[in-house]
């Protein structure tokens, strides 16, 4: 292994770790203001994750997506919309 290929390793680790950091910060952030808002209309928290990802498990699976990555597709799209809103009304 070359010096080269050393420095390579270390700065992509660094860029890892700092990327791993920034999402940790992001993350503590949303989903303490998504379960502030969920707290307060607990309804309405379901609604905005329930719906959408019924909606996007249906389209995947209706357009050839096979079950596993249908339910996937769905729950990674109501959890988006979960958190977008629970962080703007939260």
């Amino acid at each position: 292994m070359s010096s080269g290929e050393v420095v390579l390793w270390v700065v992509l680790g660094l860029a890892a770790v700092a990327l791993l950091a920034f999402a940790v910060i992001l993350l503590r952030f949303v989903g303490r203001a998504a379960l502030s808002y969920a707290r307060r209309k607990p309804v309405q928290a379901v609604a905005f994750f329930v719906i959408p990802g019924g909606l996007a498990t249906f389209t995947a699976a209706f357009f050839g997506a096979g079950l596993p990555l249908a339910m996937g597709i769905g729950l990674a799209t109501g959890l988006a919309v979960f958190l977008l809103v629970g962080m703007e009304l939260g």
